[in-house]
């Protein structure tokens, strides 16, 4: 299995070469940055990765903390500062000195991060569903909340575990909740990377469902900035901009073609 290294953690990875003529292509990689609780796979699963794959190629990671990438427990295991270097070692790896990044929610998060630590490897942004701003810690504690008391009583087992809907329970059984909990309260106490923008030179594309509680500061990030561009996608949701591939892929590739 293709792995990165980064201070002691995996980074699982896999490349999907250009596959197709189309006008606009290049050589230039596109990076996914997929969400929390998911993992790359789930890019195929939404019908991104082959209308994506026909003009450039892919590289899809697991972020640290999901899917086939290791799990460390420590809150400081997921610093934005780390997220970043495990995406910086892995473009060393494959040789590659700059990539365009499309990242949805929690990628999209990690992507304003890359704008602050390595906008040198960056040739531009498309993030979806986020902004940079310093994050509202109540979902967040409400999340970590949950998590917490559904790992108490799934370990507790009995009527505690009863109680625990099937979905939470699958949920918990694909992922690790420690690393989980770490994460969302890395996010929690994060800085924020609005500052990042200010200096940030690469063409980007900020874009969300207009009924997505992301949806006023997605759009707010994006003023004073001439070369950032916001996309509002009418009548959807957080997730369901996500899930409306054939809504927002053409904005995207619009965005990607007129980069390349």
């Amino acid at each position: 299995m293709p792995y990165s290294h980064n201070c002691g953690v995996r980074t699982w990875y896999r490349t999907e070469p250009r596959s197709g003529p189309a006008a606009g292509g290049t050589s230039t990689p596109l990076l996914l940055a997929h969400g929390f609780m998911q993992r790359s796979e789930d890019w195929a699963k939404t019908d991104y990765v082959n209308p994506l794959r026909q003009r450039q190629p892919l590289i899809l990671v697991d972020f640290r903390g999901h899917g086939k990438s290791d799990k460390p427990h420590g809150v400081a295991d997921y610093r934005m500062e780390l997220l970043v270097s495990d995406l910086v070692q892995l473009l060393d790896q494959l040789g590659e000195e700059t990539v365009d990044f499309l990242g949805y929610s929690f990628g999209a998060w990690v992507g304003f991060g890359f704008a602050r630590f390595a906008p040198e490897r960056l040739r531009c942004l498309a993030l979806g569903g986020m902004h940079p701003y310093v994050r509202d810690p109540y979902p967040l504690n409400r999340r970590i909340e949950r998590f917490t008391t559904a790992r108490d009583a799934i370990a507790a087992g009995g009527r505690h575990a009863d109680l625990i809907p099937d979905q939470v329970k699958a949920q918990f059984a694909d992922n690790d909740v420690e690393a989980l909990i770490s994460l969302t309260t890395s996010i929690r106490d994060s800085e924020g990377f609005e500052d990042a923008l200010d200096s940030f030179e690469a063409p980007g594309l900020i874009y969300a469902g207009a009924e997505d509680p992301a949806y006023p500061l997605a759009r707010k990030c994006v003023e004073g900035h001439e070369g950032l561009k916001f996309v509002s996608l009418p009548g959807l949701g957080h997730m369901e901009a996500w899930e409306s591939s054939e809504v927002a892929l053409p904005h995207i590739i619009r965005f990607l073609e007129r980069v390349a």
